[in-house]
């Protein structure tokens, strides 16, 4: 049977650990909202074969591009999200 700590010694150790760890953040989750863009086949081509070029996805690598040119990116959007495929994690 395991020992049972008493409210004291816990209170005691929460306090102690509030001198080495900081307090907990909690981010709200960002919303998200879809575009939809219209593209010249050619154009459409040329994005996909860059984007894997550059092992991103193409959302991530038109974000970083709009990151570039100034607009206000969030970072999440700039990251491959996408779940690693089985045959990847083997």
């Amino acid at each position: 049977m395991r020992p049972v700590a008493d409210k004291a010694a816990l209170r005691r150790i929460a306090e102690e650990a509030k001198r080495y760890e900081p307090p907990a953040t909690v981010e709200p989750p960002k919303k998200s909202v879809l575009i939809n863009v219209r593209l010249a086949e050619e154009t459409a081509i040329a994005l996909a074969k860059r984007a894997q070029a550059e092992g991103l996805t193409q959302k991530a690598w038109l974000a970083r591009v709009l990151a570039k040119e100034g607009l206000p990116v969030h970072p999440a959007d700039m990251e491959d999200r996408r779940p690693p495929r089985r045959a990847e994690a083997a």
